[in-house]
């Protein structure tokens, strides 16, 4: 501490002698006796002690030995202490530098942080969105799906009925012109059997009542075949061009149902695929933000932590070089005041 640095301390009651003794006749021996009594004595170079001379000139150059040591010291401390101050300003400054920056990182990376989490929300709905439209398109696909193939076995039930009933109609035709050059109980035979066969094939629906009246009748009928079989004819006639006329109406709206089916389900196909893409672009952007979120937290706890260190650094050093200089400015303080009583106990004993 300072108080063990004070070289000078020892000729406090010395040199106040010398004050003393310079009012009186035996000053110069007082000041002689009281130097060399003193502890500072071993600290002057022997070219002091052992010069020629009277013993007040002796003491004087001791005193003049010390305050040139004392100076010596004191540019070697001023040396020490500026690098050390110097040290203390270039930290501190360094510090007070990098507290600043990590003030300006904390907030930037708060923003960034901010605005990813809105990134990652907003692509979280956009992916739900798209995820719902992806179902949706899939099971409207399905639900066409379904129906086409309703229609389509339907149609295909329809147009067997039909198409064994032209059959039968054109068996039953042909049978009705060839059996008017045969024999009368053979014609009735043959066209009633032809007529059941057609009864048989018709199909539910397309058939009029009328019509199924006069073959039923004409099953049941026991006249004459040729009066009937002309009636029979037409009826058979009529019904032949009704169904081929239903069989290409419902053959045209299959094709027309099959095109519409094909053009949805290639619509619908074309709008999953994007929808897909755009999801799986979606996805892919949110993991990068999700991942970019996750490192912009880390350096932004990284750099919380390195300015709370800083801080604390910060503080301790400032306390300490603030401590050291109110220790330098004590120091200072009284090695001048020990310069100031040597050379005042110089100057009284050469004015004597």
């Amino acid at each position: 501490g300072p108080a063990r640095l004070r070289p000078a301390q020892p000729f406090g009651p010395a040199c106040l002698l010398c004050q003393i003794a310079a009012m009186k006749s035996f000053a110069r021996i007082a000041c002689a006796v009281a130097v060399l009594a003193s502890p500072v004595s071993a600290v002057v170079t022997a070219r002091s002690v052992s010069s020629s001379g009277t013993p007040v000139e002796r003491v004087v150059n001791l005193l003049k030995d010390l305050k040139e040591k004392l100076d010596m010291d004191e540019k070697v401390e001023q040396k020490v202490y500026d690098k050390y101050a110097c040290w203390c300003e270039k930290t501190t400054q360094r510090k007070a530098d990098a507290i600043s920056d990590a003030q300006e990182d904390i907030r930037a990376f708060g923003q960034t942080i901010l605005s990813l989490k809105g990134l990652i929300a907003t692509h979280t709905s956009e992916i739900a969105e798209l995820e719902a439209a992806i179902k949706a398109n899939r099971e409207a696909q399905a639900e066409a799906t379904a129906i086409r193939q309703k229609e389509n076995a339907e149609w295909v039930s329809e147009t067997t009925e039909l198409k064994e009933a032209i059959s039968a109609l054109e068996k039953a035709v042909t049978v009705l012109v060839e059996g008017s050059k045969q024999p009368a109980l053979l014609q009735a035979s043959t066209a009633k059997a032809q007529i059941k066969a057609i009864i048989v094939a018709l199909p539910a629906k397309g058939v009029k009542p009328e019509q199924m009246a006069l073959l039923s009748e004409f099953m049941g009928s026991d006249a004459g075949y040729a009066p009937q079989s002309m009636t029979v004819q037409g009826i058979l006639k009529d019904m032949y061009e009704t169904f081929t006329a239903d069989l290409e109406s419902a053959t045209q709206a299959e094709a027309t149902s099959n095109m519409n089916f094909e053009k949805f389900i290639a619509e619908k196909t074309k709008e999953l695929k994007e929808d897909e893409a755009d999801k799986e672009k979606k996805e892919a952007a949110k993991a990068e933000a999700e991942q970019r979120l996750a490192d912009t937290q880390n350096m932004y706890d990284d750099t919380v932590a390195q300015k709370e260190a800083d801080i604390k650094f910060f503080d301790v050093t400032k306390a300490a070089c603030q401590a050291k200089h109110e220790e330098w400015t004590t120091r200072s303080s009284l090695r001048d005041e020990e310069l100031e009583g040597i050379s005042k106990a110089i100057e009284i004993l050469i004015s004597d």
